[in-house]
């Protein structure tokens, strides 16, 4: 049977596709956790694995023209001591010359293994490996219809389109039904294009997908920094980088878009008006556009559609403890306004003081201490912010650090591989997290941000919604004070509501230091729901009402 990692691949590269199938071999062979780490400080590693609980370092070399150098040997054993590895192995795409030799076996004579896996080596190692990996994710019953309608809509129209809110696995379909069609021969020309958005997550599909992929079936990424040496298979493409290449592009089989309601912007359209694929689909958990556009007009109508609210009543997705909290209700203004109609935005602007950031700090770090949060995601108006409440947080003692698009990509994987690892608490980011990144453990999420798009707010929510194997539930804590944000989340806890299970948000929903507050924003909010989620600036009108004593602003309680 034929592998990805084949003599084109060694033959033509590039470097940066001959590393990553290694990472892939590794995981087609049982590893539990494959990371491709090279780049600047990546201390002589290019990718890491744990299996049974041993660490292997895997320094790459791909040349084109002429054998490695021997001081591959030292890069790799620098590696080993720096990852504490228990096996350290040179991956070659030509054959070593007598250097290598000789300075494996001077290490060898001090008591320092370093194995070579040569062409010949990686070619056994390949035909050994199973066609599919241990990861590969057995479908859920919901999964496999979808993957049968998608495969369906490609074959019989030319057009698809599945909508799976976050955590309910898009790429897992996406992939299955690329792998069935190939399987079937159905694929023109025998190449496939996926594009997104943005370079990190064109790099997180090629990865999700391999989970899926028989091992006959290679994988490439296209963006602004590589260029693939050739394209049967599957291509993972950055939009931006299809439209600066598109003369030189061969023809497609099939185009897929993820998070598909990028789909309307000019630059998808110009690709897939130039590819003329005769099959185009896309995936996405958020449908909407803030321009209007309508996804169906190119993908037409959603074949699926599963929504977080089924996620939530089927028990596909974590359950929510979602909080909004606020140091108080401006009781003033409410009986000055109460027997008259006011605007959304004069209500947000003057009904919830904002809670201060070192308040928010410091109940975040008891929420994450007292109620034994694992991993936490704050999302924040600007980079700025992001930078000085990690900062704020790391004064109560969590450790916590802010991710952007200021830092350079390297960096950012760093943070992520910590995070993951479990040696970051809190990451705070802007937009970062919006869109297709996997972080199934997280369990507390963080507003700090408001944004009256309902597809962000949907998005970012979706962090935590991902199933965990320790994970009890996301606890959600919103201290932005908008009026919108609550009529969401009452609209999905109406939506959630079946015959399996309620969703657990009523007396969490509004946290303030006087719980008549809480009582009251909660019944009015129920009431004005539909209203606030109406496109416009919605006039309201707040009931009459016994009002407390307000005490002093200030703290959360």
């Amino acid at each position: 049977m034929n592998c990805f990692l084949d003599d084109r691949r060694l033959l033509r590269g590039p470097w940066q596709a001959f590393e990553r199938d290694v990472a892939r071999l590794l995981m087609h062979a049982g590893f539990d956790d494959v990371r491709v780490v090279g780049g600047t400080g990546d201390k002589g590693a290019d990718v890491v694995g744990v299996k049974n609980n041993q660490t292997w370092v895997v320094q790459c070399k791909h040349t084109t023209t002429s054998p490695p150098t021997k001081y591959a040997v030292q890069e790799v054993v620098d590696a080993g001591t720096y990852y504490s590895a228990d096996r350290m192995l040179i991956a070659t795409s030509r054959a070593v010359g007598a250097g290598v030799q000789t300075e494996i076996d001077r290490f060898s004579r001090i008591g320092i293994n370093v194995e070579l896996l040569d062409p010949a080596r990686l070619a056994a190692f390949a035909r050994e490996v199973p066609e599919y990996p241990n990861s590969r994710r057995e479908l859920r019953a919901y999964q496999q219809h979808a993957v049968e309608k998608f495969r369906e809509g490609l074959t019989d129209t030319g057009r698809a389109q599945v909508v799976l809110a976050t955590g309910l696995g898009k790429t897992v379909v996406m992939a299955e039904v690329v792998a069935d069609l190939y399987r079937d021969g159905l694929i023109r020309d025998n190449r496939v294009l996926v594009l997104a958005d943005k370079r990190e997550l064109i790099r997180q599909l090629q990865a999700g997908f391999w989970h899926q992929l028989p091992k006959w079936l290679p994988t490439h990424l296209l963006s602004g920094d590589e260029t693939p040496s050739f394209y049967d298979g599957i291509t993972f493409a950055t939009v931006q980088s299809i439209i600066g290449r598109i003369d030189d592009l061969p023809s497609f089989g099939l185009v897929l878009v993820d998070e598909a309601h990028h789909i309307g912007s000019s630059s998808f359209q110009r690709a897939i008006d130039a590819l003329k694929p005769p099959m185009v689909g896309g995936a996405t958990a958020t449908p909407w556009r803030g321009d209007g556009f309508d996804i169906d007009e190119i993908l037409g109508k959603p074949l699926v559609r599963l929504g977080i609210s089924d996620g939530l009543r089927e028990k596909h997705l974590s359950e929510v403890d979602y909080r909004l909290l606020a140091d108080n209700v401006d009781w003033g203004f409410v009986q000055e306004i109460s027997a008259h109609n006011y605007s959304l935005n004069q209500l947000n602007r003057k009904l919830l003081i904002p809670t201060r950031d070192e308040e928010a700090a410091r109940h975040i770090a008891e929420v994450f201490r007292g109620e034994r949060r694992r991993s936490g995601i704050v999302f924040s108006p600007t980079v700025d912010h992001a930078e000085s409440f990690a900062g704020t947080l790391r004064g109560y003692g969590l450790r916590a650090e802010a991710i952007s698009s200021r830092q350079e990509a390297r960096e950012r994987d760093r943070l992520m591989a910590m995070f993951r690892r479990g040696d970051v608490d809190i990451l705070a980011s802007v937009d970062l997290f919006n869109e297709g990144v996997d972080v199934p453990d997280v369990d507390l999420v963080v507003f700090m941000r408001a944004t009256h798009s309902r597809r962000i707010f949907v998005q970012q929510l979706g962090r935590g919604l991902r199933l965990g194997k320790e994970k009890d539930k996301v606890i959600v804590m919103d201290f932005v004070t908008d009026l919108r944000r609550v009529a969401e989340v009452i609209e999905l806890e109406k939506a959630a509501t079946g015959p399996i299970e309620r969703l657990p948000l009523g007396h969490n929903l509004i946290n303030f230091r006087d719980a008549s507050a809480g009582s009251f924003m909660l019944e009015w909010m129920k009431d004005q729901a539909d209203l606030i989620l109406r496109e416009g600036d919605a006039q309201l009108e707040i009931p009459k009402f016994e009002f407390p004593s307000p005490p002093m602003p200030g703290s959360v309680e």
